[in-house]
């Protein structure tokens, strides 16, 4: 069950050689908080690790990396801990 129109941060996987078989073009994308259409970026320092939920491997991400997009969120979605209220 998902809910729809959400605002999420996320980042491109960068196993890329690993995900290239499900999705050729766009990437794999790991969510990692809720957001809205106008908010600002987090306020992130430095480079933040995240775990990817599909491939399992952990990589790091500058600021730059974060992007903000209209997808659906799954339901039991839990926020990384840097995105948590």
């Amino acid at each position: 069950m998902v809910e729809s129109g959400d605002y999420c941060w996320v980042v491109i996987c960068k196993n890329h050689r690993y995900h290239r078989r499900d999705n050729l073009f766009s990437g794999h994308r790991i969510l990692l908080g809720e957001t809205d259409a106008v908010s600002g970026q987090p306020p992130v320092s430095g480079e933040i690790a995240v775990s990817c939920d599909d491939c399992g491997k952990e990589y790091y991400y500058r600021p730059a990396d974060l992007m903000r997009i209209e997808m659906d969120r799954p339901v039991d979605f839990t926020p990384h801990p840097l995105f948590r209220p």
